[in-house]
């Protein structure tokens, strides 16, 4: 099977607080750009097939340089190919989005198999996998949590209310990914790492402008972390905490 895995680099979301600043509708800082989180996921969901189906797989990000950082992380865990269609950073329709990443997928060769993460570590859209399939006419399995290639056909474990499902589908598919024991991303060997700095990764000149919904403001709220402490007994603690939850949340301890 031929896979094509979409991945995404994102401004380290462990970064220490006022790192990270918004300006003009855009997150900035003086930080590291690491692989998205359910982009790790998709990566070794993606490397699981094509190694289960003696296939290939193809990563796909969209943006500015920063995304050689997923790319390679991609290459170091066996990408035989990476593609960065060019793209202004900040946030895009998700829709405008899924068109971009159709038309580079076909400018690819296209896929058997479409692997995303469930959602952006960034902007938590969550919807451009489900997007993506509908423009493709394909059908789509969200939230992934592990794949095993059985035949010409998957069988796929996802997480659902309560549990989880299993089921079987076949190619062509799309399949966003979850985190989970089986989708937890391997560490690739040091001299895989070095191999993936030195390969070439395509760029690709843009498809189109993004149009959509557009950000015009963005900014962070304040975090207030004031507070008192209570004193006295263990019951006047009690008493006074209850009021102040009472002035907090209307109607709370009114019976019932």
């Amino acid at each position: 099977m031929r896979v094509i895995a979409f991945v995404k680099s994102i401004l380290d979301p462990e970064a220490p607080p006022g790192a990270i600043r918004f300006d003009s509708g855009r997150a900035q800082g003086d930080v590291g750009q690491v692989l998205g989180p359910y982009e790790g996921n998709a990566l070794e969901l993606a490397a699981q097939i094509a190694e289960g189906s003696g296939g290939a797989f193809v990563a796909i990000a969209l943006g500015g340089k920063e995304q050689e950082t997923a790319l390679r992380k991609a290459l170091a865990l066996g990408a035989t190919s990476a593609v960065r269609v060019e793209r202004e950073e900040g946030f895009h329709d998700p829709l405008a989005t899924a068109r971009e990443m159709q038309a580079a997928a076909e400018a690819a060769g296209g896929a058997d198999v479409y692997v995303f993460g469930r959602q952006a570590g960034d902007w938590d859209q969550a919807v451009t996998a489900g997007l993506f399939a509908g423009l493709a006419g394909l059908p789509l399995v969200p939230i992934v949590q592990g794949a095993e290639v059985r035949g010409a056909a998957l069988s796929v474990r996802r997480e659902i209310q309560g549990g989880y499902e299993e089921g079987e589908i076949s190619p062509p598919c799309v399949l966003s990914a979850s985190n989970g024991p089986g989708t937890l991303l391997r560490l690739p060997k040091v001299k895989d790492v070095m191999m993936a700095n030195r390969k070439p990764i395509e760029v690709r000149p843009a498809i189109s402008p993004s149009g959509g919904f557009k950000v015009s403001d963005l900014r962070a709220n304040a975090a207030s972390r004031a507070g008192r402490r209570i004193e006295g007994d263990l019951k006047s603690q009690a008493e006074a905490l209850a009021q102040d939850l009472r002035r907090v949340i209307p109607g709370i301890g009114g019976g019932a």
